[in-house]
């Protein structure tokens, strides 16, 4: 809790130290400018020459200014603070257990088994008794009977026939035929045409030609004698001269020539031809034939047979039962049991005892201390300057106000 209330009056030192040195540290430099020239007019006898105008700057300059301050600085002191200290206390103490030991023990049991015995015993059975009887039946049988009969069957005849056929054949005919072809000829042909020639002309003019303020230099003596401000010099001009003159050229003119020639020609025409054509027919005939085949006929016939039947009767039978029936049997069996001994240990205990014990803490604090120190403040000053000479005298520029200093 002292260590809390010392942290908290450490920070509300702290805070209101800064807010004191920020308001120490803020000061404005007040500086006045004059707002008009204060040099004489401008003119002749007044300034610094006889052309010479007014003006101000400001110079800064930095002085050394002490101040106090105040500063927390840190101071460790010693006190005691109180602690409890637990002790651990060990002694040994005897203590009686008990405990369980595990004994095999023989013991004499009877326990019951079943086991399957076979037993006969004498019951009815229904069986199946074979009873054999002499039966007369009636069956068919099958005999084969051969037999003629007349068969009429169909043969087919080829038969040689000549016949006339008529097939068309291609007979080329050649004819003369008159035909007219074209053919493109080119001529020459002679035109007149103009054409221009042009010539130059050279011939002198007389330009005029400026020659300055004095006559010494002997311009224009070529086209005239007079002295003064334009004077004439000799020019070559070349003048163009066109003449028209005709020339004969040739020109490829194209022009078509028809010919007539004959021409054989080729034409292929049809004509009907005949020839003999022998080719064979298929005719159908019936004839007939004797023909053998074997019929079957079904006769009944009566034959004794013996026939078996199955009667149901009842009989004594001995049959054997598997019966499962109960024993007594004795045995030995070893059982587990748990006998109780008793036996003493020593057991270690251990105890805390609680004791006080003053000790000594170191404990820092903060305090409040004043220091002079010394700092470089610029101020800033306006001061006269000679300007540079000038016809007119201008006016002085306006005076800023001087920056704050911190």
């Amino acid at each position: 809790m002292k260590k809390l209330v010392s942290l908290v009056a450490v920070l509300c030192l702290l805070l209101v130290a800064d807010v004191a040195s920020a308001r120490g540290r803020k000061k404005c430099a007040p500086t006045s400018c004059p707002t008009t020239c204060a040099a004489p007019s401008c003119g002749a006898g007044g300034g610094y020459g006889a052309n010479s105008g007014c003006g101000y700057t400001y110079v800064t300059t930095y002085q050394d200014v002490t101040r106090t301050v105040c500063e927390y600085v840190p101071v460790t002191t010693t006190q005691d603070v109180t602690e409890n200290v637990v002790t651990p206390v060990t002694r040994v103490v005897p203590q009686t257990e008990t405990y369980y030991e595990n004994v095999i023990v023989n013991v004499p049991v009877e326990y019951t088994v079943y086991r399957c015995v076979n037993e006969t015993r004498s019951v009815q059975v229904a069986t199946c008794k074979p009873v054999t009887k002499m039966v007369e039946e009636t069956y068919q049988v099958c005999v084969p009977v051969t037999r003629t009969a007349k068969q009429a069957y169909t043969v087919c005849v080829p038969v040689t026939k000549t016949t006339k056929q008529a097939y068309t054949v291609c007979v080329p005919v050649t004819r003369a035929v008159e035909q007219t072809s074209y053919t493109t000829v080119y001529d020459k042909v002679a035109v007149q045409k103009t054409g221009y020639h042009t010539s130059y002309v050279t011939s002198t003019t007389c330009a005029p030609v400026s020659c300055g303020s004095g006559c010494g230099s002997g311009c224009g003596s070529g086209c005239g004698s007079g002295c003064g401000s334009a004077a004439y010099a000799p020019q070559t001009v070349c003048t163009p001269v066109t003449t028209p003159y005709s020339y004969t050229a040739y020109e490829t003119v194209a022009r078509c020539v028809a010919q007539k020639h004959m021409v054989n020609v080729t034409e292929y025409q049809h004509q009907t031809q005949y020839r003999d054509v022998t080719y064979v027919e298929n005719t159908y005939q019936t004839q007939q034939r004797d023909v053998t085949y074997v019929e079957n006929t079904y006769q009944a016939q009566k034959r004794t047979v013996p026939v078996t039947t199955y009667e149901t009767v009842m009989v004594n039978q001995n049959v054997t039962y598997s019966v499962m029936k109960p024993f007594v049997e004795k045995s030995t069996v070893q059982q587990c049991k748990q006998v109780a001994k008793t036996r003493t240990t020593n057991v270690t205990y251990t105890e805390y005892k609680t004791s006080t014990v003053v000790k000594k803490v170191p404990v820092t604090t903060y305090q409040m201390v004043n220091r002079t120190i010394v700092e470089k403040v610029p101020v800033t000053t306006c001061v006269p300057v000679a300007p540079a000479p000038a016809p007119i005298c201008a006016p002085a520029p306006a005076c800023a106000p001087a920056p704050c200093c911190y």
